[in-house]
Parts: structure tokens; C-alpha cells; sequence
């Protein structure tokens, strides 16, 4: 599994989250795959341990468990939910259940697995984190721990502060950055941190803290080749000079500086120094001086050996032979034949490897393939065995060859010195003797020896160059006579050069060999040439026309460049001719300029910024106050129109007033009325019944009467009737003649008598019914009669209520609809009343914002005038001061009168008029470095072939220099002073993810936190390395970027609570936080003119921010993984990252364009950075490669592996 692959211990899988989903399936398919390869494991059989104690967690278990199981199974990376930091957590066991059972290892599965007794066996085989099976001792411990209770030890762990060696394999780099100049390149890899030469393309550094070679580990040093940290390095930064680089680790920051360019040796002469030269095993130098001395001085402690003295004017030239650049040239195929036996060793190691790792079965070989795929491997190991032994040969011969010319050089070293006086003198280095004195017919500026030291070229005032021979030759015999002779005539004469050369139409000024063939010569002169010449022959090769007159010329070492001192600057030209590079000028100047010209730019950005605010807030102030009038008019009419409405509404008020009280006495009215209607109707109703009831009484009683009276008439008829027959009876009674006609009578007459008794009765009774009928029909009928018109009576009551009804409802409806009306006029003026107020509250309101308004726009105007005053009296600061640094830039560009190379061909260096040396590259003539110390001219180059500097000056002083000085331990922050290795009061609680400088160097920012518990903000004082300050719950969750704005002082930071925020440096106060992404954010970067700031997610995009609103300007997609760097380039809108899916970039945040990408990442890329002007970028990964590429076009320039 990729055991590393997140920051495990790196700051973008503290989490466990940030890249867990970047490694999870990979980690789960590895898990299997090494389950399957690891499945026929055999058990492992624990020792039994007696060691007469308790067995100790920390000093016993914990070690074997960090070796083989942490690496999975820690906070960050808790494959199947199980954690090994800490004993809580591994009683408490993952998704398979508690993993101990105190006091039963053969119950508790953290045993079963290491023990191999139960699958999956961890840890699995093979892997690639070299974790190894638990031994039987560690099995045991690991046995006997459980079995007394698997307790943790006395005072816990202190968060686990025991360290044991990174695996071989941990080699992904977290952290990478780049020196403000370019110069440098460093990167963290797993606990290391190199440094690299960008230009050179180079490792120049390996930083060592001695403080851990003291630590042991099984009794053997834990870091044997030195490490920087113990833990991995997470973060890193240069200072703003770039000589000094902070490193962050776990729990503690580390400061490393560049120790400053040494002068080893010094020699205070009687006078200005002329000409210098070094022997080629660069223990001597030869001082001239404006004496005419020659002095011989150990460079190692600038005393002087001897004096050589004959010459009677200014020596002007000095060489030793052999030539330095001969031990340089040894000295580099020493140190390929030993780069060529490492490679050979190494690719050793790996055949032989391969060997032991073969299996057919994993490779699905079968029959011939798998003798065939065997012998491939051992022929392998046997080339390389072979490959191993010719290196070392080679190796051996060539220290051999070269402890052989370093002896040879010493007892054999020549010198030639040239001088004014005409006269160029060969002595002997060891006794100061006088091997042979040359008499020329002019002033002698410079000599050399030849590659072979048999001759020596003088360049001479009188434009030309003389080759001489540095051994006299031998004459053939002569008679006594003739070699008397011969003698006068050389004594007269002297000795003549065997060649003239001529070419230069003025004084020849310099002389240099051109090597490796070193039958060629440079010349310099003052006719404005540089020329090249053959030493053989004396013919002309080539003619460089420099342009001005040529005071001294050098070749590099290898050949390929020339360089030539002219007027107020040096120039490098390649053999052809062709110019390559002009030097000029003091780099510390330059650089001041260049940052002045930076600031004058940034400058000009906050001007346009600040002009752009200032004319916003004018316009704002303008239209507010225009808006405040236009409120103050609106509210000016609004009280106009509530003045006219009040007076219209009031009549109208007043009307309804008396139109609801005529019609409330209408209504009134209208009920009175209403009411004797219904009274009336009532009545009338009630009367007319009563009359018809009377009527019909009557009509009842008036046939009753009538039939009362037909009955009463009808009874009197019959009574007269009975009369008539009671008579008759009587009559025929009495004619009755007969008994029995007279009983018949008599009856006759009795019946007729009853008859008419009753007849009159029925007569009598009848008229009584008529009379009292015709009393009741004459009493119904009055009643009839009264009842109608009691009757009629009520109807025209009715009526004439009704008539009344109608008239109070008519002037109801009239005194309503006169209601209605002014009530409506009323509502309506009530209304307009209610418009106009609202309208004049709202003009208030209006007119009240309107006029606060325009007050904060008065105020922001004001406070945007002053910052634009603010900006423009910055720009013009820095404008004073860019005109300030070019006039001293320009005044900095002093004659530059000698050059050197260094003998591994790597520098140039130039002296003159500024009395400084200056540093330059050889390849591409870039400025490097500057040494000052002398206080007159310098005068004379020498490099010795470690490429100590010997420098001679008017000021008359020789100094010896160490121009390459390295890194070394400045402090750190964190733990104790006293106690450097005690992590555990450091105030850090994990490990430090970000680190950032104050653009003055002063102040250092520090990132990171517990994951899921806080994010840890601290600002330290880089001088006394204490915390200024730490700001307090900056973040809910660990801090992954932090920065300082480029005026220093506003903070930005970026966590894994997806939040990115603003505080201010000097109180610690939250200014502003920005939120929008969707994942943990993993870097921030201000831009510098402070208005806009970037940040990268783990949700895959750059965001980018307007500071002031905190609003997002834009979003940048692209990325397929988490985007884990992140970095504006300089001064302008550009930003550099990089991310998980193995990209680098360039982006315009002004469009969100990727206008370049950085191919050739093989896995998920953790930091990148870039040089301010693009011409670097520098990025490292989990494949553990440091990456530099030419940021101009893209193309890699150097990759370094472990």
C-alpha cells in the first residue's frame, strides 16, 4: 500500500482526509494484493522474553510498531479504522473488532495477525515501505505486554515523541522553494533537505542538524548520512535575502543560514598589489606588489614564505606551472570515475536484487521463459559485478594519477613573473631561486607557461607577444674561441624568443591559455580586441572586437567561453566570437534597484487601485449628494403635498360628518317609519281580520236571524195552522156524530190540541230563536260595521304609513347616498392624506438615508483621497527611490580591470574600481554574489583549484577567500533552548505546515494544528525566535497555508475548514474570512498589490478573491485531483501550482488561463514555486524527483532523485 502517499505525516493527509481518497482504493487493491502474495507466510514463533520487569509500551512495543504498522495505522492513514499511536486506541481496535484482549495474546487479533497465525498478516509481503515481519523477540514482547495487561506506560506518551529511522523508501517530496534570486533551489524529501544551484543544475548542499547525530538507534546512529529532521519535512521558505531558509517539521521549525563568503587568509603589504598567482596544489600564492616584490605566502594563513626580489619596476604578470586547472581536471575525472562506481554499485544491488525477487509464479512463467528470464537476471549481476570492478579501477588509477601530479606539482612548481622593467624572470617555488631571466625590449603586462611548461608567452607594451623557452638549449660543441665569442654576444644580447607574435596595433594588456588542447592563447589588448592566437605558429586565429580597450582576459577551463575585462564592464563570448552575456555592475545594487523597481511597480498598482477607488468614491460622493438633494426636494414636496391634502381632507371630514349625521336621523327615521309600517300593517292586518271575523259573524247571525226568522214564521204558520185544525177538529167534534167519530174527533181534537200547543210553542220558542237571532244579527252586524271601519281606519293608517315609510326611506336612501358620497370623498382624501405622509415618512427616510449616505460618502472619500494621497506620496517614494538606485546602479558600473574563472569553469569572477569581487555565472553571466572587503581597487584574480579566491588590491592587501560558503544550523523554534530534542514542551501540537518570512525578514508565520481539533497561527520574531504572538482559534481545523501580505501587515491563512481567512498581523484581530470552497483549502497566496489573494482546495480548483468585498473574482477548474501548491509569481497576477494529478501550471487569475504547464511529474505533485521573473520553477513529489524546469518555455532543465 502507498504508505506515504498522503502527507501521512505531511500536511496534506494529517487529516486523514484531504488525499485519502486519492490513495484508498490503491491502498485496499495493494492490502489484497499483499495478502495474496503473503498467503503462504509461515507462523512465526514468538521468544520467550524475560526481562525482570514490567514490559514497557513506549520502550518495548512501540518501536516495532512504528518499524512495521504505523505507517498504516496512524491518524492520518487508520487503514480499516484501526490506530497503532497509542495504547487506547489499540485496545480499542478498527472495523474488525477490539485488536487486544488484555491477558490473552491468543485471543487478541494485533497478536494473531503479527504472528502470522491469522490472516490478513500484517503487516503484508512484500511492500514497499520495508516493513518486516515481526522477529520471535519482538513477538514476544509484543506476547508478554498483553499478557500483563497491555497497559500503557507510567505518564503516557506524550503523543508518541519517539522516533525511530524513515524507511528507505519514504521518499516523496513535501516541500520545495526557491531563494528570492533565483540562486538556490531547496526541497524537503522525507527528512532531508537539499539544496540545489539553479543554474548550475546542481545539489551545492545537504543540510545536517548534529544535534541528531548523537541519537542511537539499536545501538547504531539512527541517522547515519545526517538528516535535517527526524520527521518528515513539511514546509519550507527562504528569507527575503536568501540567506537564510526555514524548514517545518514535526512540532518544530529549524532556521538554516548561508554562512557568510569566509576570508580564509590575509597579507597586508608595503604596497598596492599588482599580480597574483596560485600554485596547482593551491597551497602557495605569489603577491606581487608595486615594490617589485614577488612574495611567495601560504594561503592558508596569509604568512609569507619568501621574498623573490630582482625586478626593478612593478611586476605586471605572474603564472605558476604546472597549471592550476591541471588538478581541477584530475580532480573532476576522480569524482566521475566515483559517481560511475556508485551507479555501478547501485545497478549491482539492483540485478542482485532482482535475483533473490524472482518468481515465475508472479511473473506467469512457465517451461523455457522461466530458465530464460533466470539467466537474463544472473548474466545481469554478472555485467554488473564486472561493470563494479572496472569502475574501481578506473576509480583507483585515477586518485592515483592524481596524488601523483600533486606530489610532482609541489617539488616541481615554476613560477614566471613579468615586469615593467622589461624583464620576465622563471623561479624556482621551492627555494626562490632563478631558473632563467628574460630581457625584453618593452614593459611586460602578462606571461603564462604553456600547458607543458617548456615555454612561456609575455605580452608586452609594445603591442606585441613573445614566446620563450623556459630552459636555455643545450649549444653543439664549439671551439674555445667561438664560445668565448658566442658568450660576449649573449651576454650583449641576451636570449631571444623563439616567436614574436603580432596582431595587436596597441599595448597586448593580458594573456590567457587556452586549454585543454593548450595550443592557443587569448589575448587582450588595448586596441578594443580580444584575439586568439596559435602559440605554435603565431598566426592569428580570430579577432573579437570588444569595443573599448581590453585590460585582462580569461578562458574557461574547459575551453568553450572566453571572458575580457573592457571599460565599465566584463563580456563573455564563446569561442567564435559570438557574445553571450555583458557584466556589469554591483549586484547589490542591482538587486536594490530591482527591488525598488518592484516596489515602484507595485506601487503604480496601488496608485491605479486607489485612483480607481478615489474616483469611485467621488462619483459616489457626487451622485449621494445629489441623491441627499434630490431626497431633500423629494421630502420638501412631500411635505407640500401633506400641507394641501390636511385642509382637503378635513373638509371632506367634515362633510361626511354631517352626511352620516343626516343620514343616522334619516335612518332613525327610517326605522320610526319602518316600524309604524310594520305597527300599521300589523294593525291593519290584525283589524281587517277582526272585521272579517265581525262581517262573517255577522253574515252568520244574519241567517241565523233570517233562518230563525223563516222558522219563527214557518212555526206561526204552523201554529195557525194547528189553530186552523184544532178548530176543525172542534168543529168536526162537535159534529161528531158517532163515539167513535167523535173519539176520533176527540182524539182528532187532542192531537190537533197537542199539535197546536206544541205548534205554539214550537211558534213561540221560534220567534224567541228570531228575536234573540235578530238581536245577535243586529249586534254582529254594528260589530261588522264598527270592525270595518275600525278596519278601514287602520288601512288608511297603513297607507298613510306606508307614504311615510317610503318618504323616510327615500330620504334615507338620499342622506346615504349623500353619505356614501362623502364618505368615498372622505376615503379618498383620507388616502391621498395617507400617500402623501407615507411619501413624506418615506421621503424622510429617504432624505435621512440619503444624508447618512452622502456623510459616509463624504467620509470615504476622504479616506480614499488620503489613500490616494498616500499612494501617490508612495509612488513618488518609489519613484524617488528608483531613481535613486538607478543613479547609484549606474554609478555602481566601475571599470572592471580583472577576470578569472573558477577551475571547474562554473564561475567568472571580475575585480576593478568598486574595490569588490564580484561572482558571476559562467554559463549564462548572471550575477551570483558579491564579496567586499577591500578598500582600493582590486587589482588581481587568482583561483586555486578548490576555487579559493586570492584577490590583490590597490589598498594593498592579499586576501584569500572561500567564495562557496555552505549551510549551517541557525536556531530553531519550538522546543527548549536547552533542550533541542525535547519536542514535548514545543508549543507546536503537531506537525508545522506552512512557513512564511515577512517581506523584511523579521517576522516568520507558522501553519498547522491537531487535525479536526484546532488550526495552530503563530507569528515568531526570526532575531530572538519567539512567538510574537499566536491567534487563537484562527481556524476549527488544521491550517495548511499561510502568508504575509506583501506590507507585512495582514496575515492570510487557508484551512482544512474550508475557510480562508484575513487577520491582522499586529493585534491578531479577524478581518475578513472567504468562503466557497467545498473541500479542505490546501494553500493561499496574496497578490501583491493586496487586493486580490488566491487558494487551492482539495476540491480540485484555485480560488480567487476580491479583498475587499470578499467576494469570489473567479474560479479556476482544470485539475482533475487536489490543487496542493499554490503561489503568486512576483508582483503580478500569475499564480504557479500544482496537484494530485501530477501537474504543475501556470494560470492568469485575470482570466483563469493556463498559459504554460511543467510535464514530466510521475505522481501526485505536493509543492511547486517560482522564480518572481518566470525563468524557474521548481516542483516535488510523491516519485521523490525534484523537478526544475525553464519557466519560460516549459522544458525540464534537471530532475534530482534521491
Amino acid at each position: 500500500m502507498r504508505l506515504f502517499l498522503i502527507r501521512s505525516l505531511t500536511r496534506f493527509a494529517i487529516l486523514g482526509s484531504v488525499l485519502a481518497a486519492a490513495s484508498f482504493f490503491v491502498a485496499i487493491a495493494a492490502d489484497k494484493k499483499a495478502e495474496k502474495k503473503d498467503s503462504k507466510s509461515t507462523e512465526i514463533k514468538f521468544e520467550a522474553v524475560k526481562l525482570g520487569r514490567p514490559v514497557n509500551f513506549e520502550r518495548d512495543i512501540y518501536p516495532a510498531l512504528e518499524q512495521n504498522c504505523i505507517a498504516c495505522h496512524n491518524v492520518a492513514i487508520n487503514e480499516s479504522k484501526l490506530v497503532l499511536e497509542e495504547v487506547k486506541d489499540i485496545v480499542k481496535g478498527g472495523k474488525r473488532g477490539t485488536s487486544v484482549v488484555a491477558k490473552q495474546p491468543d485471543k487478541s487479533l494485533l497478536y494473531l495477525v503479527a504472528a502470522r497465525k491469522k490472516k490478513p498478516h500484517m503487516p503484508p509481503l512484500p511492500n514497499n515501505q520495508d516493513a518486516k515481519a515481526f522477529t520471535p523477540r519482538e513477538l514476544g514482547l509484543l506476547r508478554q505486554w498483553i499478557l500483563e495487561g497491555a497497559v500503557g506506560s507510567k505518564g503516557g506518551n506524550k503523543q508518541m515523541l519517539q522516533f525511530s529511522p524513515l524507511p528507505d523508501s519514504a521518499k516523496a517530496v513535501y516541500s520545495v522553494a526557491l531563494s528570492p534570486w533565483n540562486r538556490f533551489a531547496a526541497a524537503g524529501r522525507a527528512n532531508q533537505v537539499e539544496i540545489y544551484d539553479t543554474t548550475l543544475g546542481e545539489k551545492v548542499s545537504k543540510l545536517v542538524d548534529p544535534q541528531l547525530d548523537k541519537i542511537k538507534f539499536q545501538d547504531k546512529a539512527m541517522y547515519p548520512g545526517g538528516a535535517a529532521h527526524r520527521d518528515f519535512v513539511h514546509s519550507m521558505a527562504f528569507s527575503p535575502s536568501g540567506n537564510m531558509l526555514a524548514t517545518g517539521g514535526y512540532r518544530v521549525v529549524k532556521l538554516w543560514k548561508r554562512d557568510a563568503v569566509r576570508q580564509i587568509a590575509k597579507m597586508a603589504g608595503p604596497a598596492a598589489v599588482t599580480s597574483t598567482a596560485i600554485t596547482a596544489d593551491g597551497k602557495i600564492a605569489a603577491v606581487a606588489s608595486a615594490d617589485n616584490v614577488v612574495r611567495l605566502v601560504n594561503l592558508a594563513d596569509g604568512k609569507v614564505i619568501r621574498e623573490l626580489k630582482g625586478h626593478t619596476a612593478a611586476v605586471s604578470g605572474l603564472a605558476f606551472y604546472p597549471h592550476p586547472s591541471e588538478t581541477s581536471r584530475l580532480a573532476a575525472v576522480t569524482t566521475a570515475a566515483d559517481a560511475a562506481l556508485v551507479d555501478a554499485t547501485t545497478k549491482q544491488a539492483t540485478a542482485e536484487q532482482a535475483v533473490k525477487d524472482f518468481d515465475p509464479k508472479a511473473l506467469k512463467l512457465e517451461g523455457e521463459k522461466i530458465a530464460a528470464e533466470k539467466k537474463k537476471r544472473t548474466d545481469a549481476v554478472a555485467a554488473a559485478v564486472k561493470a563494479v570492478a572496472t569502475a574501481k579501477t578506473a576509480l583507483v588509477a585515477a586518485k592515483k594519477a592524481e596524488a601523483e601530479f600533486a606530489k610532482s606539482a609541489g617539488a616541481s612548481s615554476q613560477l614566471v613573473s613579468g615586469s615593467q622593467d622589461k624583464s620576465v624572470r622563471v623561479w624556482k617555488v621551492s627555494d626562490g631561486s632563478v631558473v632563467r631571466q628574460l630581457v625584453t625590449p618593452a614593459p611586460v603586462n602578462d606571461v603564462i607557461f604553456t600547458k607543458d611548461g617548456a615555454r612561456l608567452v609575455s605580452a608586452h607594451a609594445d603591442n606585441l607577444l613573445r614566446v620563450w623557452m623556459t630552459v636555455a638549449p643545450k649549444p653543439a660543441e664549439k671551439k674555445a674561441a667561438d664560445k668565448k665569442k658566442d658568450k660576449k654576444k649573449d651576454e650583449k644580447a641576451g636570449p631571444k624568443p623563439v616567436l614574436e607574435i603580432k596582431g595587436h596595433s596597441k599595448p597586448v594588456t593580458g594573456v590567457a591559455l587556452i586549454l585543454p588542447a593548450g595550443t592557443q592563447i587569448a589575448t587582450a589588448s588595448g586596441d578594443n580586441t580580444v584575439r586568439v592566437f596559435d602559440v605554435t605558429k603565431g598566426n592569428q586565429v580570430r579577432s573579437i572586437n570588444v569595443g573599448s580597450p581590453v585590460t585582462g582576459v580569461a578562458v574557461r577551463p574547459d575551453g568553450t567561453a572566453i571572458a575580457a575585462a573592457s571599460g565599465n564592464f566584463a563580456r563573455l563570448y564563446d569561442m567564435a566570437g559570438k557574445q553571450l552575456a555583458e557584466l556589469k555592475g554591483d549586484l547589490g545594487l542591482v538587486r536594490a534597484l530591482s527591488e525598488t523597481t518592484e516596489d515602484q511597480n507595485v506601487a503604480k498598482q496601488l496608485v491605479g487601485i486607489a485612483d480607481g477607488k478615489q474616483k469611485a468614491a467621488d462619483k459616489t460622493a457626487k451622485d449621494r449628494v445629489a441623491a441627499a438633494k434630490k431626497a431633500k426636494d423629494a421630502k420638501t414636496a412631500a411635505d407640500k403635498k401633506v400641507a394641501e391634502q390636511k385642509p382637503k381632507f378635513a373638509a371632506a371630514k367634515t362633510k361626511s360628518d354631517t352626511a352620516t349625521k343626516a343620514f343616522d336621523s334619516a335612518a332613525k327615521a327610517l326605522v320610526v317609519a319602518k316600524k309604524a309600517i310594520v305597527d300599521a300593517t300589523k294593525k291593519a292586518a290584525d283589524l281587517k281580520k277582526v272585521a272579517d271575523d265581525a262581517k262573517k259573524a255577522a253574515d252568520v247571525a244574519t241567517k241565523k236571524s233570517a233562518d230563525a226568522a223563516k222558522t219563527s214564521e214557518a212555526a206561526k204558520k204552523a201554529a195557525a195552522e194547528a189553530a186552523k185544525k184544532l178548530t176543525a177538529a172542534q168543529e168536526a167534534a162537535k159534529k161528531a156524530a158517532d163515539d167513535a167519530a167523535k173519539k176520533k174527533a176527540a182524539d182528532a181534537v187532542k192531537a190537533a190540541t197537542d199539535a197546536k200547543a206544541k205548534a205554539d210553542k214550537a211558534a213561540t220558542d221560534s220567534a224567541k230563536v228570531a228575536a234573540d237571532a235578530k238581536k245577535a244579527s243586529d249586534v254582529a252586524t254594528k260589530k261588522s260595521t264598527d270592525a270595518a271601519a275600525a278596519s278601514k281606519g287602520a288601512a288608511e293608517a297603513k297607507t298613510k304609513a306606508d307614504a311615510a315609510g317610503k318618504a323616510a326611506q327615500t330620504k334615507n336612501d338620499a342622506t346615504k347616498k349623500a353619505k356614501d358620497a362623502a364618505d368615498k370623498e372622505t376615503a379618498k382624501q383620507k388616502g391621498e392624506l395617507k400617500k402623501t405622509t407615507d411619501a413624506q415618512a418615506s421621503a424622510d427616510r429617504t432624505q435621512k438615508l440619503a444624508d447618512k449616505a452622502s456623510s459616509d460618502a463624504q467620509v470615504s472619500l476622504k479616506a480614499a483621497n488620503a489613500d490616494k494621497a498616500a499612494k501617490d506620496a508612495l509612488q513618488k517614494t518609489a519613484d524617488a527611490a528608483v531613481a535613486k538606485d538607478t543613479a547609484a546602479a549606474k554609478a555602481g558600473e566601475k571599470p572592471i580591470t580583472v577576470v578569472a574563472f573558477s577551475p571547474d569553469g562554473k564561475f567568472l569572477l571580475t575585480g576593478g574600481a568598486d574595490q569588490k569581487i564580484h561572482v558571476w555565472y559562467a554559463a549564462t553571466g548572471q550575477a551570483v554574489d558579491t564579496v567586499s572587503g577591500h578598500a582600493g581597487a582590486v587589482t588581481a584574480l587568482s583561483v586555486s583549484p578548490s576555487g579559493v579566491v586570492l584577490s590583490g588590491g590597490a589598498d594593498k592587501l592579499a586576501a584569500a577567500w572561500d567564495i562557496s560558503p555552505n549551510w549551517s544550523p541557525a536556531g530553531q523554534l519550538g522546543p527548549q533552548a536547552d533542550k533541542p530534542l525535547d519536542l514535548a514542551a514545543s508549543p507546536f501540537v503537531s506537525r508545522v505546515l506552512s512557513i512564511d518570512f515577512s517581506r523584511d525578514g523579521k517576522m516568520l508565520v507558522t501553519g498547522g494544528g491537531d487535525p479536526s481539533r484546532s488550526g495552530e497561527l503563530m507569528i515568531w520574531d526570526v532575531v530572538k525566535r519567539t512567538m510574537i504572538r499566536e491567534i487563537k482559534d484562527a481556524h476549527s481545523d488544521t491550517i495548511f497555508g499561510a502568508e504575509f501580505s506583501r506590507d507585512g501587515k495582514k496575515l492570510l491563512s487557508g484551512a482544512a475548514d474550508k475557510f480562508v481567512k484575513i487577520f491582522d498581523v499586529g493585534s491578531g484581530k479577524h478581518i475578513r474570512s472567504f468562503e466557497g470552497h467545498t473541500h479542505h483549502v490546501l494553500d493561499v497566496s496574496w497578490k501583491a498589490d493586496n487586493a486580490s489573494i488566491a487558494s487551492a482546495g482539495a476540491d480540485n480548483v484555485i480560488k480567487v478573491w476580491n479583498v475587499d468585498t470578499g467576494e469570489q473574482r473567479r474560479t479556476i477548474g482544470g485539475y482533475s485531483k487536489q490543487v496542493t501548491s499554490l503561489r503568486f509569481v512576483g508582483i503580478g497576477e500569475n499564480v504557479i501550482s500544482c496537484g494530485g494529478d501530477k501537474s504543475v501550471r501556470y494560470h492568469k487569475t485575470g482570466n483563469g488561463q493556463n498559459y504554460r504547464s511543467f510535464s514530466g511529474g510521475t505522481d501526485f505533485m505536493y509543492a511547486a514555486a517560482s522564480s518572481r521573473d518566470e525563468s524557474f520553477v521548481v516542483a516535488g513529489g510523491e516519485d521523490g524527483t525534484v523537478r526544475l524546469w525553464n519557466g519560460k518555455n516549459g522544458k525540464l532543465v534537471k530532475a534530482f532523485s534521491r
